[in-house]
């Protein structure tokens, strides 16, 4: 009946025990909610009162840990599972709050592994007090997972916790349909579908009985999360479950360590960045770049722009050398008109014998271009605003001039 009045929309998975039983069935997310159908359908009977009485026309939050029919109790016709059940993967039972007894409502257990000691539910030992010794907990049978075929419970099972067994990412319940329902409805228990927002299909005709499927819904809660939910929220693992393959979570472990790089070289970039050693962090290298290494030391600029010029007349090829020396340091740039220009001859010139010497041609990561431009705007704009700032017509002129020149023999 609470999974017709949609009472697990998008409730969290809140407590996840490795090698044992994932908790869920709380609005709340932290372990102290949840209520019985007999429950909810008291708090919004009660709330709907209150506000006659009142004559408030705002409807009144729903308080169900006032309600006396919030719990039912333990013996309330349950089959409770044997010890041989005990260790079996995709039981789903019902769970005490805090072990106290009778307390039973919408809270329940998935055990998420099994087929062993200390696995699933055997073995578990309920909280002791003095005049009682320590015994194992009894769960009362709800059902059986039947079908898993992304292996979801596996996924919960390896899921990163906190302390308290709380999952870093948000895991939630998208919703909880029927198949079947044969047990009668709860008296007002209308009240409780149009306070949720839950419209029913009509009866459908049935040659038999005269009457279709009573629990099909036309219209469903669309919230993010119950009202009730008092946790923080955290990542959502909503992308993760839906690109699932069940095979490492849908992705290839090359594809997950490219992933993390890319989001390591990024990270790098943002202290660099803030660091003031890169203009910008999403900056990327100029694509019509091609680097050369292996060059015999004889081989000068012009020869080098002569072989590259086979692919783009206005080719312009720069070795780097030593700043004191001058001797090439055998590596150099080409710089190319278009992007087209530069992948032919990157794949035409790798390998190639230049000066006895097979040079490797790969595409240029270098961004030091990019920065010489944004370092020389910025001085540019230094200069402007000492110029602006109060400093004589005729001198900000002869100096503007004088760096400026030699800024442009730089460039």
């Amino acid at each position: 009946k609470l999974c017709k009045v949609r009472y697990y929309t998008n409730t969290l998975i809140y407590n996840v025990q490795h090698g044992r039983f994932c908790q869920l069935g709380d609005p709340k997310g932290d372990g102290t909610g949840g209520t019985s159908i007999y429950g909810l359908i008291d708090s919004i009977l009660t709330s709907q009162q209150q506000q006659t009485q009142s004559f408030q026309k705002q409807q009144q939050p729903i308080d169900v840990s006032k309600s006396t029919k919030r719990f039912l109790t333990s013996s309330h016709h349950h089959r409770y599972i044997t010890s041989n059940e005990c260790n079996q993967k995709g039981l789903v039972v019902a769970t005490l709050l805090n072990h106290v007894p009778n307390t039973i409502s919408s809270q329940f257990l998935i055990t998420i592994d099994g087929d062993g000691d200390n696995k699933a539910l055997n073995g578990l030992i309920s909280s002791s007090t003095k005049e009682e010794e320590e015994q194992e907990q009894t769960f009362a049978s709800l059902g059986k997972v039947v079908e898993d075929p992304n292996g979801i419970l596996e996924q919960i099972n390896n899921m990163y916790c906190d302390a308290s067994g709380r999952p870093y990412v948000d895991v939630r319940i998208i919703r909880a349909l029927i198949l079947h329902d044969p047990y009668e409805d709860p008296a007002d228990l209308n009240e409780v579908l149009k306070h949720r927002g839950v419209h029913l299909a009509p009866p459908l005709p049935s040659e038999e009985e005269g009457e279709g499927a009573p629990w099909v819904s036309m219209a469903s809660p669309e919230w993010t999360k119950p009202e009730e939910e008092v946790v923080l929220a955290r990542m959502d693992a909503h992308a993760v479950l839906e690109d699932d393959d069940g095979d490492d979570n849908g992705k290839k472990e090359e594809e997950r360590e490219e992933e993390y790089k890319k989001k390591e070289d990024k990270s790098r970039a943002v202290v660099l960045e803030m660091l003031g050693d890169l203009p910008s962090a999403d900056i990327k290298a100029p694509e019509n770049v091609l680097f050369i290494c292996k060059l015999n030391p004889i081989t000068d600029d012009e020869d080098l722009q002569l072989l590259f010029s086979r692919f783009d007349p206005n080719a312009r090829a720069e070795i780097i050398r030593d700043p004191d020396t001058g001797d090439s340091l055998q590596y150099a740039f080409v710089e190319f008109t278009t992007q087209r220009q530069c992948n032919e001859a990157y794949f035409k010139m790798n390998n190639v014998m230049v000066d006895d010497r097979r040079i490797k041609v790969d595409f240029s990561q270098s961004v030091a271009k990019e920065w010489n431009k944004f370092t020389m705007q910025r001085r540019r704009g230094q200069r402007q605003q000492q110029q602006h700032g109060g400093h004589g017509g005729g001198g900000g002129q002869r100096r503007d001039g004088g760096h400026g020149g030699g800024g442009e023999g730089v460039e």
